[in-house]
């Protein structure tokens, strides 16, 4: 009886002994699966990032472009002294 009991004893140790092995096992997988995910995570969010700063900086130079053309083309029908002359007409202060 005792041989019995002694073996049921045995028995649940290893048991017990199995469980907590496949426990750190499956702790192990889930830790390099989410170190894993936290790469691909990383990676994305640089690519999104880089993608962002190209659309962003493409804007910029549009914006750029735009108002160098406009720029332009105000100074080659002479607005640009037209304007200067008429706020320079308009803009004195007299203080009485």
């Amino acid at each position: 009886m005792k041989y019995a009991k002694g073996l049921k004893t045995l028995y649940q140790h290893l048991r017990v002994l199995w469980c907590l092995k496949n426990n750190i096992a499956l702790e192990n997988e889930a830790v390099e699966r989410e170190a894993h995910l936290i790469v691909k995570a990383k990676e994305i969010f640089m690519k999104l990032t880089k993608i962002r700063e190209a659309k962003f900086m493409d804007m910029i130079d549009a914006r750029e472009k735009k108002y160098r053309d406009l720029f332009n083309e105000c100074m080659a029908k002479g607005m640009l002294s037209k304007y200067k002359v008429f706020h320079s007409k308009h803009s004195k202060v007299t203080i009485l």
